[in-house]
């Protein structure tokens, strides 16, 4: 059963959005910010369990992209197409799946969910996969990785 209209349209307030209250600082529970552009802030996930595992997420609080215009959309796109050749260049996995979803956050996010070589290509992807918690030396040496493939770009 889905949510309650009560309950989506607390979930969709920008007011008690987690998104919005996090994205933009450098580390949060979740993620540690690669970069900012007009459109978007890219986090690297703290959980590992796919090496490169990254999420782009869209400054302005909307839930979907129907909401964007058609400059914000090209924006947006640009911003997870340039994440995934970051993606790409620094962890060089065998494809990248592209999920948008944003029905328990309900704020336009794209997750880029590596898949490398020991994962089963017959399996649906899972974020929730793991977690495996990258060690802070670990995941500090992904960030900076990441950020000179982005700026490279």
């Amino acid at each position: 059963m889905w949510w309650s209209d009560d309950e989506w349209a607390r979930l969709a307030a920008e007011e008690t959005c987690g998104m919005c209250a996090d994205a933009h600082l450098p580390t949060n529970e979740h993620s540690v910010l690669i970069a900012r552009t007009n459109a978007s802030y890219v986090r690297l996930a703290r959980n590992q369990a796919h090496p490169g595992y990254s999420i782009v997420i869209l400054r302005e609080h909307v839930t979907g992209l129907e909401d964007l215009s058609p400059s914000q959309l090209e924006a947006f796109w640009a911003d997870v197409q340039r994440a995934g050749r970051a993606v790409q260049q620094t962890f060089t996995p065998k494809k990248i799946d592209y999920l948008v979803m944003g029905h328990r956050m309900p704020h336009l996010h794209c997750h880029l969910l590596p898949q490398h070589a020991a994962d089963d290509p017959r399996r649906n992807p899972d974020i929730s996969d793991g977690p495996i918690l990258a060690q802070s030396d670990e995941l500090e040496h992904s960030v900076r990785a990441l950020q000179r493939s982005w700026e490279r770009l």
